[in-house]
């Protein structure tokens, strides 16, 4: 039996150009930002926190998840790994838990930034997140840190 193998191209004028070598290219070529701006490099993944379009630095330690089980059936906001030294963590919330609201505002139907914006924060302030658990569902209140103290604690193991 012949086993037949399939490469996918881009065609151009000069002929064809297999499909990963062209993802490999397009790796290569700087994405328009701050460098090509003439902006200074940003420190933070995050950008510069003083634009008033990012969320407040405040953070619970949290990766969040969308998920659904089948395509058209509702998405669900899921916990997908917490910070081992994080706020999140330290108030007994884990992996696979879903979080239903945030300060008594449900998730159902906001977009993935919009929830962010809801659990960030200034640093020091608390957020209330309503939880369900693999047995319960439970209301957490969380005190936001920032990205540096989580950074100092894990120095100091």
């Amino acid at each position: 039996m012949q086993r037949s193998t399939m490469t996918l191209s881009v065609r151009t004028c000069r002929g064809r150009i297999p499909l990963a070598a062209l993802f490999a290219l397009l790796l290569l070529i700087p994405i328009q930002g701050h460098a090509q701006q003439g902006l200074p490099p940003q420190d933070s993944p995050h950008g510069d926190l003083s634009d008033p379009m990012l969320p407040p630095p405040g953070i619970i330690g949290v990766a969040l998840h969308l998920t659904a089980e089948r395509i058209g059936d509702p998405t669900g906001l899921f916990i997908r790994a917490t910070h081992p030294l994080g706020p999140a963590i330290k108030a007994g919330l884990t992996h696979g838990q879903e979080i239903l609201a945030v300060d008594g505002q449900s998730v159902k139907g906001k977009t993935y930034r919009e929830v962010v914006s809801m659990i960030r924060g200034e640093v020091g302030t608390s957020v209330t997140l309503l939880v369900k658990t693999f047995a319960d569902v439970k209301e957490v209140t969380i005190v936001r840190a920032s990205e540096a103290q989580l950074s100092e604690e894990g120095q100091r193991i």
